[in-house]
């Protein structure tokens, strides 16, 4: 997943991608109209969506599991305080909470799910 560095959403601020496991192919995300997904593009209302390897949104499986138009992964509203995602940060907080951990050495203690979290309680902190 690619975040949007310039979406007002608390939640992802700094991030620049993820990768998080997802529980399920449900959910895909669509809009009412043309002109509702132009404002949610516009006002940068999509914080986090799926990538390909090239780093460019899809709709192709497995990079969106869901094929939701555009890669939308996740939504806030125009005050980035109310957030709503599709994946799940909250089951990768640790390394060995990724599916591959015992192949990838790689992997840092601190699972990228923490961030989404850390960035919440740091909004808090300075409001």
């Amino acid at each position: 997943m690619t975040a949007d560095a310039d979406s007002p959403c608390v939640f992802t601020r700094g991030i620049e991608t993820l990768e998080l496991p997802i529980r399920h192919g449900e959910g895909k995300f669509l809009t009412a109209s043309d002109e509702i997904r132009r404002h949610m593009n516009d006002a940068h209302l999509v914080p986090l969506r799926y990538v390909n390897g090239d780093g460019r949104p899809t709709e192709s499986y497995p990079d969106n599991p869901n094929g939701s138009p555009e890669g939308v992964a996740a939504l806030c509203d125009e005050t980035g305080r109310v957030f709503g995602m599709m994946p799940h940060p909250e089951a990768y907080q640790h390394r060995t909470n990724h599916p591959q951990w015992t192949r990838r050495p790689d992997l840092p203690d601190e699972g990228q799910g923490l961030a989404i979290f850390r960035n919440a309680v740091d909004f808090l902190r300075r409001s």
